[in-house]
């Protein structure tokens, strides 16, 4: 038997309109008119409901009914193609997202000196009139003055796309560091010395990449376990190879 007449046979059973049946169903009575004479199919969910309100084992009325079958096999299959392409999508556009997020914001590229625009006051404010993403040093000890420590600064600037043509700030002037600042102090076998940076230059672009620093790190431009001849060598020569910027007044 066919599913519509299934259902009109239970609903005639039950003593039910078409308009009963549809309040049941929460579907208008034309429904239930197309399902009965064949027009439209419900759905699975209403066919459990049918099932369950007057029941009917779901077999009982899908039994002879090939075409009904066959139609929520492709439902059923056409929900699960669509759910699986729902989801592709979604992680696709996630992916598309982060990518676009890492290659604007976290994709930093080297700044050289021609290029950064720094300067730097004599009383040591250093200023940078360009875009920028982000600002290292590393300073290094150079000589031991009384209850100072003398110490080199060698920075560099990075930039990103983001930061490069989309924060652009015509005549504004952006600080960087302030070396006018109060000193801080190191504590060197139990003696506290200040900690005084004496000069600033800013690196090339070689000692950067052969030290992988664009991956996020801070400039480490001396092995560890160097001795302190050969650390104060390795100074000199980048010293050398760098750009001075600032040069502390010792005699104020």
């Amino acid at each position: 038997m066919e599913l519509g007449k299934r259902i009109n046979e239970i609903r005639k059973d039950h003593g039910l309109t078409q308009e009963g049946l549809a309040e049941i169903c929460s579907v208008t009575r034309q429904t239930i008119s197309n399902w009965e004479n064949g027009k439209s199919y419900p759905d699975l969910e209403i066919l459990v409901l049918i099932s369950d309100t007057f029941d009917v084992s779901l077999d009982a009325l899908l039994k002879g009914d090939r075409k009904m079958v066959s139609e929520i096999t492709k439902e059923q299959k056409h929900g699960k193609n669509f759910a699986g392409k729902l989801i592709i999508s979604i992680v696709l556009t996630i992916a598309i997202v982060i990518g676009a997020y890492s290659i604007l914001y976290t994709h930093e590229t080297f700044v050289p000196y021609e290029e950064s625009g720094v300067t730097v006051s004599d009383n040591g404010a250093m200023y940078t009139d360009r875009n920028y993403s982000c600002y290292y040093g590393s300073f290094y000890v150079t000589e031991t003055v009384e209850e100072e420590k003398c110490c080199v600064e060698f920075v560099y600037l990075t930039r990103s796309i983001y930061s490069q043509y989309f924060e652009k700030k015509p005549g504004s002037r952006i600080t960087i560091a302030n070396y006018s600042e109060p000193p801080g102090q190191i504590n060197d076998n139990g003696k506290v010395y200040n900690e005084i940076i004496t000069e600033v230059y800013y690196l090339p672009e070689k000692y950067v990449v052969e030290q992988g620093l664009l991956k996020g790190k801070h400039a480490q431009l001396i092995p560890a376990n160097t001795s302190e001849e050969e650390a104060q060598s390795i100074i000199q020569q980048i010293k050398e190879d760098s750009v001075l910027l600032w040069k502390r007044d010792r005699s104020i």
